[in-house]
């Protein structure tokens, strides 16, 4: 026997939506410029756009991407009459526009810009494709707790950066760091009270580092840190800097001040065959003798 569509048996909607709210999705068609990475060291971010944007690679550009193949002053972005301007900066690999080496050209929504081995896209969205666009970039580059670069991205950019540091014969050193006895806090505070901890440890690691080394969490409470071109003194005065930093930290965790101490390990790409994964198993190798030797101290196996 079929159901009748008017009988109990029909389903029904269990959230009523307001007349006033059906159609929104296309009543406000205000839009808003981007640029979004489709391919290259920064793939899946996406960057607002304004009046007056520097695109390269240097860590004073508006808009930073770590493509070693970029100019460090790349090329720039400029509204005039109400449309973005493309100029390039004499940039040594040139900028392209839809597969075309440019001077200066006004960009169309959707047009695709090639600097360097990245591509990006130029386009228009309203503000639910702006949000959508936004989530979407942050899944792909940030940890949601800190705030800090998320495993995925710095797998990606470990990469390239061993990659470059090969070809030039500059130093790259990965510093790998893991909390003390943290499981305890976790055991005896619960997991928002370890969450507040970890948020508070990325504060103090941001505050130590210099804006061109790239800080990620790998995920629980190990955190690493990649440092370019530096001497191998100053990476060790470095690591020591960040276990001092983490013991001199007081959480506040209702009427109690917790302490904590870390462990580090640090690797150097001169003494490895060069790939992501041995550079990082040589580090967490030296985070364990860290560990083995009581915890709050930096090993460098390089230096041993």
């Amino acid at each position: 026997m079929p159901l009748d569509s008017d009988s109990d048996y029909s389903e029904q909607p269990t959230t009523q939506i307001p007349r006033e709210a059906y159609g929104c999705g296309s009543c406000s068609r205000s839009t808003e410029a981007f640029l979004t990475v489709l391919s290259g060291a920064n793939v899946g971010m996406s960057f607002p756009l304004q009046d007056g944007l520097v695109l390269g690679r240097s860590s004073r550009a508006d808009i930073q991407l770590t493509d070693h193949s970029i100019s460090r002053q790349h090329c720039r972005l400029d509204v005039e009459d109400g449309r973005y301007i493309l100029t390039d900066l004499g940039s040594l690999n040139g900028t392209y526009v839809n597969g075309e080496r440019i001077s200066r050209i006004p960009l169309l929504d959707g047009d695709r810009i090639q600097i360097g081995a990245s591509i990006l896209k130029f386009a228009y969205y309203d503000p639910i494709e702006k949000s959508f666009l936004l989530q979407i970039a942050s899944a792909s580059t940030w940890d949601p707790l800190t705030g800090l670069y998320n495993r995925r991205f710095f797998m990606e950019q470990l990469e390239l950066e061993i990659g470059f540091a090969r070809r030039h014969h500059t130093p790259l050193y990965l510093i790998y760091i893991d909390l003390d006895e943290f499981k305890e806090i976790n055991d005896r505070y619960g997991h928002l009270a370890g969450d507040q901890a970890l948020v508070q440890v990325a504060r103090q690691f941001q505050a130590q580092v210099r804006k061109e080394d790239l800080l990620a969490r790998l995920g629980g409470d190990e955190f690493v840190l990649l440092v370019r071109r530096v001497e191998e003194s100053n990476v060790v005065e470095l690591a020591e800097r960040l276990r001092q930093a983490i013991q001199s930290l007081r959480i506040e965790l209702g009427s109690e001040l917790l302490t904590l101490t870390c462990s580090i390990g640090i690797a150097s790409l001169s003494n490895l065959d060069g790939t992501q994964e041995e550079m990082l198993a040589t580090a967490d190798n030296a985070l364990y003798q860290a560990k083995a030797a009581g915890g709050n101290c930096v090993v460098f196996p390089s230096r041993s």
